[in-house]
């Protein structure tokens, strides 16, 4: 999934949701047209047809197709497959309340509706992405990275966003004046955004910045805890002095009052759906190998308290006895055949829903770690203490801009991102998405070799 917005007019915006809500009203009229032969139906009341619309576009926009362009063509069927059916679901148990009983013709419009709405919506966004790419090309990103270290993280940079972005990267020598004066004069013209390497000294750093911004270029920097600190907070003055109040971390009572609430309401819910679901799991699990289908794990929470988070069983009895605390590996030769489905689908992760209604747990938060890990992790990340100011979570930032093989660093960023600008509309938002990351394979990926992107083929062939 990609974070970056390529178009950034208003008008832009508005002619594309204008686009959306008219291929939507097509696929209605078409589907109305469609039945009309073959048996009497109903034409839907503009009330409920606003209810789709509206629906819809609120989908497609927390599937970020307003504000981000999603990177791959199955992301953008898939986000539209799951926004249709959603939106759907919503109309029919509106109607079903405030319009009696549904009939079979109705519910016959419906389904049809939904496959044509997907078709329609599908074939539109793909066609804006041949569009973008035909038109305007891909975006082009400069990475600037220190000469004297290793240039993983620019060769990453690089080739994970070559889909999108024409992307080279720079090796300099900071120490060198004239080479850092040719990057500014010379270098920035040519490219369209500036991605600056966490490691460069501050005084390096600032001036690209400052010249970046004078040609009116993107910034793209590494955040650490002071600018997610100092990030949408509110101006205020020291007499004639300008200065920025920085919020405390963590929920306030309110929130954390709110979001008990509806951790109780989700998980009682997600526990009546999915029983079923759990029961087969657990059947599978039985007959696959020997040993329980639950098992408990020490994990930590809120203000670093242990608890015993349940799971699914996804490797044979005893898997840590030889090898002791280690993450999962691709291909990891620990995990059963039933295992692999679980994680790929993240069933594995369901028990935790009694872990929420319970309290030691949240459905959105920083996801629950190891007390040995934990231990590890404090030493060597900075800051890392600060992701237990909230409770842990079934799904998280981390979860669904991540891998499962991110590194804890980066994960760490995304969890206090989590926390210094949490509101219930995010935890909503970060519910929906998760829904989609479901069916992402790279999301759910053990931990694998690190890829040698020095071994790479430096042509790179755009395909947006």
């Amino acid at each position: 999934m990609m974070n970056i917005k390529i178009q950034k007019s208003l008008f832009y915006d508005i002619v594309t949701i204008l686009t959306d809500i008219l291929f939507i009203v097509l696929a209605s009229f078409l589907s109305y047209e469609f039945l009309k032969i073959f048996i009497k139906v109903e034409k839907q009341t503009s009330g409920f047809m606003m209810l789709f619309i509206g629906c819809m576009i609120f989908m497609l926009y927390t599937y970020e197709f307003y504000t981000k362009l999603i990177r791959k063509r199955y992301e953008v069927v898939l986000s539209v497959c799951i926004s249709t059916f959603i939106s759907t679901v919503v109309v029919l148990a509106f109607q079903s309340i405030f319009n009696s009983a549904l009939s079979q013709y109705n519910g016959l419009f419906y389904c049809v509706n939904m496959v044509l709405t997907i078709f329609c919506i599908s074939f539109e966004k793909l066609i804006f992405l041949e569009i973008i790419k035909l038109v305007k090309g891909a975006a082009r990103l400069l990475i600037i990275e220190l000469k004297e270290i290793d240039n993983s993280l620019a060769r990453k940079i690089k080739y994970s966003y070559s889909e999108i972005y024409d992307a080279w990267y720079l090796q300099i020598d900071c120490n060198n004046q004239e080479e850092v004066e040719d990057v500014i004069h010379n270098k920035f013209p040519e490219y369209d955004s500036i991605f600056l390497s966490p490691l460069l000294p501050d005084d390096i750093r600032n001036l690209f910045i400052s010249n970046a911004v004078s040609q009116k270029k993107e910034i793209y920097v590494l955040p650490d805890l002071y600018n997610i600190s100092v990030m949408k907070n509110e101006m205020v003055s020291f007499d004639d002095t300008p200065a920025l109040r920085i919020r405390p971390f963590g929920l306030t009572n309110f929130q954390t009052s709110a979001k008990r609430a509806f951790d109780v309401i989700c998980s009682i819910i997600g526990i009546i759906v999915t029983s079923p679901i759990m029961l087969i799991c657990a059947a599978l699990i039985k007959l696959d190998s020997k040993g329980p289908a639950l098992y408990r794990q020490e994990r930590m929470t809120i203000d670093q308290k242990k608890f015993k988070m349940y799971k699914f069983r996804t490797m044979f009895t005893n898997a840590e006895k030889h090898t002791g605390a280690v993450l999962a590996s691709e291909d990891d030769p620990r995990i059963t055949k039933v295992g692999k489905v679980l994680r790929s689908l993240r069933l594995d992760e369901l028990p935790q829903l009694f872990n929420i209604f319970t309290g030691s747990m949240s459905v959105v938060g920083p996801r629950p770690e190891r007390p040995v890990f934990v231990e590890e992790y404090i030493n060597e990340i900075e800051n890392y203490d600060k992701r237990f100011f909230v409770k842990a979570g079934l799904t998280g930032l981390a979860q669904i801009y991540g891998r499962y093989s991110t590194s804890p660093k980066y994960k760490t960023l995304y969890d206090l991102l989590y926390v210094k600008d949490y509101s219930f509309w995010i935890d909503i938002k970060i519910i929906l998405l998760t829904i989609k990351i479901m069916f992402v394979k790279e999301s759910s990926d053990g931990v694998g070799a690190p890829v040698d992107y020095s071994k790479k083929n430096m042509d790179i062939h755009l395909d947006i």
